[in-house]
């Protein structure tokens, strides 16, 4: 029997806000990685249950960006969960809940939070599927307020030291806002892949890339370089081209530290008018 693998994390983040294109999609920030680590590789990782079932795993939190009322100003996440994996099987659990400024002339903040429950299964040893649930609930106003749930149905593939992970992720029914109108979700078909070159026992680097084609017709890409020593010290960098979708384009770095059980990871975007200066860092234990 594998040894069960556990990893408790929570993460809080300052950062900046992008409006996006609230007309044309629903609750978009059920499609952001919140991990500082990606964004740190310039949002190139796909954070999907099926991973979770065939490969070392980090939780998936630690920052988010709020892209439906572009007035605000910062927007600040807390960001916790827990992940599981025990023989060819893999859970997640994780709850996100953003606040923003108090709206001028109101004593009111608005708010979002989102719920995601996941479970994946290793097929062979190299091939896995998952799912993930979301909730995702935002108050925009003190009488004003947009739910939903969706899905995300993703498959990995692994040899040796590469990875390749796709699917379509936020599948739901539109929600239909006070005068009944109904804007679709944010759904997307995603592929994401890496792959680690190890020169010796302390130093290796891993290449990532991600693409996400939005049913919207926009596009956006994103990759990132990570290198390791001895598996307890990461730099990173990354760049993520942003197009028509929901996340601007942005350039990003970050650092991360892992010491036996407890890991502290953080990222910072860059060269980005709207997301300049964002920063987040999440903390951890694996047991």
């Amino acid at each position: 029997m594998r040894k069960l693998y556990m990893i408790l994390a929570a993460g809080l983040a300052s950062l900046n806000i992008y409006a996006g294109n609230p007309a044309s999609e629903a609750l978009p920030f059920m499609q952001i990685d919140y991990t500082p680590r990606s964004i740190a590789m310039g949002n190139s990782n796909l954070g999907c249950s099926s991973a979770v079932a065939l490969a070392d795993f980090k939780f998936k939190g630690g920052i988010g960006y709020d892209n439906y009322m572009p007035e605000l100003s910062g927007t600040r996440y807390m960001i916790g969960g827990i992940a599981a994996k025990r023989n060819s099987f893999g859970f997640s659990a994780s709850f996100q809940r953003g606040t923003g400024d108090k709206i001028s002339g109101e004593n009111y903040s608005p708010s979002e939070i989102l719920l995601n429950l996941g479970a994946g299964v290793a097929m062979t040893e190299n091939f896995g599927v998952g799912v993930n649930v979301k909730y995702a609930h935002e108050q925009l106003l003190s009488d004003y307020s947009n739910k939903a749930v969706a899905f995300d149905l993703t498959a990995s593939w692994r040899y040796k030291t590469s990875m390749i992970s796709g699917g379509i992720t936020c599948i739901g029914e539109s929600v239909k806002s006070s005068t009944k109108e109904a804007y679709p979700l944010p759904t997307a078909l995603d592929l994401a892949g890496n792959h680690t070159f190890v020169f010796t026992e302390d130093h290796s680097v891993q290449l990532a890339a991600k693409a996400d084609y939005y049913l919207s017709g926009a596009f956006a890409a994103g990759a990132g370089v990570e290198y390791s020593y001895a598996g307890m010290v990461f730099a990173r960098a990354g760049y993520h081209y942003g197009g028509e979708s929901l996340v601007p384009s942005f350039a990003s770095a970050g650092l991360g530290l892992h010491l036996g059980e407890f890991f502290v990871d953080a990222s910072y975007v860059f060269a980005s008018d709207v997301l300049n200066n964002s920063f987040a860092i999440s903390v951890g234990v694996c047991f």
